[in-house]
């Protein structure tokens, strides 16, 4: 049995906030004990922004809380590749090493859940056609793609269509759907149509950011979007 935190972000906390009990049920179900770790940022936002020093800040106390735990799993790929590839880079010398070192105990949802001794035990099983959209964190510093198809794909009955261009950014991209409205608007769009000519009713995404972006830009008349953690919940056996 493994004792896990499960790091919740903070924009996940205020958008959706069911999908940590999501994720617990699903860890629990694997065997594993969960501790929640809420409240914190990674430092992204600050970090992509360009100010180092409040990234520092809030990357600091984020590492802090996760530290007592060989394991952290976090509900973003996002904010996973910040811990793992991005805030090693705040500090210099013995210190970016220990950061980097904490770093590697952190680990997106979907690739520990993916890596589980456990997982075969689940009986995952869920009747339903949806449509896979991978973020660009997930899909480009993670190189996490195939590891979520193969997941999606171990769940019987799941009828899984990907994109025609799943490998184009949605849109979102952090900041930089608040600084190019415009061109993030029409990234949004192309990306609907694309969801649109699947067929699927529902979207699932590792990343809710994504989600969220997508949902905002249809105006109300996307598929249904649910996040991983939330797909495998409803995949659980009763």
């Amino acid at each position: 049995m493994a004792h896990v935190g499960l790091f919740v972000p903070c924009y996940l906390a205020a958008l959706r906030p069911a999908d940590r009990q999501h994720a617990t049920r699903v860890l629990e179900a694997l065997g594993d004990t969960v501790v929640g770790i809420e409240g914190y940022c990674c430092g992204q936002p600050a970090f992509n922004s360009g100010f180092r020093d409040d990234a520092r800040k809030v990357t600091r106390e984020a590492l802090r809380a996760a530290q007592p735990f060989s394991t952290v799993v976090v509900l973003s790929g996002s904010c996973t590749s910040m811990v793992q590839h991005y805030a090693p880079m705040l500090w210099d010398g013995p210190r970016s090493t220990a950061v980097q070192r904490i770093g590697e105990r952190f680990f997106e949802f979907t690739q520990y859940v993916a890596g589980h001794s456990h997982l075969g035990d689940l009986g995952l099983r869920l009747a339903e056609t949806i449509a896979y959209h991978d973020s660009c964190h997930n899909r480009r510093e993670l190189q996490g793609t195939e590891v979520v198809v193969s997941l999606l794909e171990s769940i019987e009955g799941l009828d899984l269509r990907r994109l025609q261009y799943e490998e184009e950014c949605c849109g979102f991209g952090g900041t930089f759907n608040l600084k190019f409205p415009v061109v993030a608007g029409g990234m949004a769009g192309s990306k609907l149509a694309d969801v649109r000519a699947t067929g699927a009713p529902t979207l699932v995404s590792t990343d809710v950011s994504c989600l969220t972006h997508l949902e905002r830009a249809s105006g109300g008349e996307m598929p249904e979007a649910l996040s991983i953690a939330e797909l495998l919940a409803r995949a659980l056996p009763e």
